[in-house]
């Protein structure tokens, strides 16, 4: 089962082919295309172009699958004598795109890239937060607290206590780390240009500030001042090392070595692109006597000798000749140099003769591509969202790493759709003593009946109270729900829970059903939508006798996976990317299908814009209300609410465009929740459903990850992925919070 893509709306029969972006970091992920080459002092580099379709491995293919680590697509309009314009998309990297560098606001995205050590916790940034990590525990990583407000940290470095923040706009951010439960800012610095990288060296910091350059910063007092700028012409300026005499900038087109005294230039290195492109980006260095280390992508790290300033030469790399291996990070400590190198993982470099540590030739550059040809194929490509949205297992891609001692601390994401991560591997072998992984520990939520059931690995029953406002019960077999991603709960109030391809009730220790995408309960139904047919099964509450309604067939082809709802009348389910939605009746078998009128949220031929879903891809959630049925419906900046009423008539409301992951209704009022996950931003979009024009009248926002949604009796119940239970108040169309809920680890 598969989607439909396009090349491009103007692509026509030009074989320039790609795809869609599905799972983000910010909003999209992309896939490896190629390598770059160097050689000699300077460099000759290649390029290639996507030009067919994505394989199943980590390399190669149009931008319809997940990226390695520090890279990103760029759409590059074509002319290939097809009589119409197309799009081809090439590889760049994410800092320096193809030496022009990028907006820092592009770099928030779900995952680690950079951390420092203060008395033995660990504070890590994301683009967005700075979260305090504590180390004390033998196995177990938790985390302290979580601290907004400091722009985009990118960077960061310690001294005793307090942490520079290299955070982009927002310039250089000051943050006292004493406590790690409290960190505060205390002080901010605007700069010439955004803060991409910081380097301490006593009570100077020398910070990469893109095309502004370098900036000299003294921060022995309270309130840190510039000192000067050092301007790097014509380069953006991506990281920045310096030692006793001399400052060293990696400036994506150049490395370039300054006077720390005068700020003169003394030398540099050519990273030339080769014709509109840069596939050997200088993006970060370290220094190991008089030989820096340069991070260089595909490259990995370019050793430069630097004991004569004014003629710094190449002398080689340290790479690993693989799609995956993409060197964003590199940090030395003592005679060790060790190079992040994406989903390849981590390279030691022994240092302990820097001159010779990385000696090997430069990659060269790749053949070129032949141009695209002509053909009567259609414009798309059939994308399996199986294996495009399905959760890959953890893997190494550090985008930044930090040596402490016995210990080396990888920075990045632990699954390629973007989950921040902080691998701890021991320094000698590099092995994995412990993880870090963003929370994900609450997932789906219903309720009924004051009875709370919540789906993940801290989920369970719970009760609703009116002091403590929810409390776990003591009841046991629950265990279905840790990993269970849906939940649902029948009349008589015992749960049903999607767990994998099966459905598990409480009470039986078997499953009812397999090969399931989606669950609702109607009445004493439990309506199961499978890969390509709807089925019911009636429960028999004496026991453990059940018996099944039949199955049928969905009416429509289903791309993508089906979210459905029920109501006593009727069954009402759809793929995402459908812009009609099909209803059937809850009686006689549930045939009879019948497509409802089009929900107008958007088209067909939205549907078949790329630039849509790469923006946001498709999203579908329904909610019954009494006799009604409720559905959300998104593409890209286009969402909205269709209800849909027993009398037939359908009232439409606009949504704030939002990646929503829920949506629940009490009487008179409906709840959507939705999540960014870049920002780790999360927001409760309440709706009241009264009259001929339902609109928002509330937008509640909060940090963290909206995992579901669920309403009774005037409060809303929202599962944060965070580990939070979040409880708010209606009264009218006033929607507060009462309070959150930390839960704990299940006993």
């Amino acid at each position: 089962m598969g989607f439909l893509s396009r090349r491009s709306a103007l692509a026509g029969s030009c074989i320039l082919l790609f795809g869609v972006s599905i799972a983000s970091r910010g909003e999209s992920q992309e896939r490896p295309s190629g390598g770059g080459g160097c050689g000699g002092g300077g460099f000759e580099v290649g390029d290639r172009d996507v030009t067919g379709p994505p394989d199943k491995g980590p390399g190669g293919g149009p931008p319809g699958d997940p990226a390695p680590t520090g890279q990103g697509w760029k759409p590059i309009e074509t002319d290939n004598g097809c009589g119409r314009s197309g799009l081809a998309y090439v590889l760049v990297d994410e800092v320096c795109a193809d030496g022009e560098g990028t907006d820092p606001k592009r770099l928030e995205a779900p995952m680690f890239r950079d951390g420092a050590l203060v008395n033995g916790q660990l504070y890590a940034i994301d683009a967005t937060h700075l979260w305090a990590l504590d180390m004390s525990g033998s196995t177990v990583i938790g985390r302290r607290s979580l601290m907004t407000g400091i722009g985009q940290p990118l960077g960061v470095g310690a001294s005793g206590s307090r942490l520079v923040v290299a955070a982009g706009t927002e310039g250089l951010v000051f943050v006292d780390a004493a406590n790690p439960d409290e960190p505060q800012r205390t002080a901010s610095l605007a700069l010439p240009g955004p803060a991409f990288d910081v380097s301490l060296d006593g009570n100077t910091a020398y910070v990469a500030m893109g095309k502004g350059g370098v900036g000299e910063l003294d921060i022995s007092g309270a309130a840190p001042t510039l000192k000067r700028t050092i301007p790097v012409p014509g380069h953006h300026t991506a990281a920045v090392a310096s030692d006793a005499t001399n400052v060293y900038a990696a400036a994506c087109t150049t490395f370039a070595i300054y006077d720390k005294a005068t700020g003169a230039l003394k030398g540099s290195v050519p990273f030339p692109k080769n014709g509109e492109r840069l596939f050997t980006p200088a993006k970060d260095v370290a220094l190991v006597g008089n030989v820096a280390f340069v991070a260089a992508g595909k490259q990995g790290a370019i050793a430069i000798d630097v004991s004569t300033p004014s003629a710094p030469k190449v002398l080689g790399r340290c790479g690993v000749n693989a799609e995956s291996f993409y060197a964003s990070g590199v940090r030395a400590e003592g005679d060790q140099v060790y190079v992040a190198g994406g989903e390849w993982g981590v390279l030691k470099i022994n240092a302990k003769d820097p001159k010779t540590a990385c000696i090997s030739n430069l990659v060269p550059p790749p053949p070129e591509t032949p141009p695209p040809t002509c053909s009567q194929a259609p414009p798309w490509q059939i994308v399996p969202w199986e294996r495009v949205w399905a959760p890959p297992p953890p893997s190494k891609d550090p985008i930044q790493v930090l040596p402490a001692g016995d210990q080396l601390f990888a920075f990045g994401d632990a699954r390629r759709i973007g989950v921040r991560a902080v691998d701890v591997r021991a320094t000698s072998d590099l092995s994995l003593l412990r993880r870090y992984d963003e929370p994900r520990t609450l997932l789906g939520i219903a309720v009924r009946n004051s009875r709370i059931v919540v789906t993940g690995p801290k989920g369970g029953v719970f009760n609703a109270d009116p002091n403590q406002l929810v409390v776990r019960s003591t009841a046991g077999g629950d265990e279905a729900l840790v990993d269970a991603s849906q939940v649902q709960i029948l009349p008589d109030g015992r749960w049903v829970a999607l767990k994998g391809d099966k459905v598990f009730i409480e009470g039986r220790a078997l499953p009812i059903t397999s090969s399931a995408t989606a669950i609702a309960v109607r009445d004493g139904d439990v309506v199961v939508a499978r890969k390509d047919a709807l089925g019911a099964k009636i429960e028999d509450f004496g026991g453990a006798a059940f018996m099944s309604k039949g199955s049928v067939p969905y009416g429509q082809t289903a791309a993508l996976p089906l979210s459905i709802a029920a109501t006593a009348e009727s069954v009402m389910y759809a793929a995402p990317e459908w812009v009609s939605a099909m209803k059937r009746p809850a009686k006689d078998g549930y045939l009879g299908a019948a497509s409802t009128p089009k929900h107008e949220i958007f088209t067909d031929d939205d549907v078949m814009d790329i630039s849509l879903w790469r923006k946001r891809v498709p999203r579908r959630h329904f909610a019954a209300k009494g006799t009604d049925m409720l559905e959300l419906a998104v593409l890209g900046s286009q969402a909205g609410l269709a209800i849909h009423k027993a009398s037939g008539v359908i009232q439409r409301a606009p949504l704030p465009a939002l990646t929503y992951a829920a949506i629940t209704s009490d009487a008179t009022h409906a709840y959507a929740v939705a999540v960014d996950r870049s920002l780790y931003k999360s927001y409760l979009v309440t709706v009241a459903l009264g009259g001929d024009a339902p609109q928002v009248v509330s937008l509640e926002t909060f940090t963290g990850a909206a995992s579901g949604v669920a309403a009774e009796a005037g409060k809303v119940y929202v599962s944060d992925a965070d580990g939070v239970i979040r409880v708010y108040n209606r009264t009218g169309n006033v929607v507060a919070p009462l309070g959150a809920v930390r839960v704990e680890d299940r006993p």
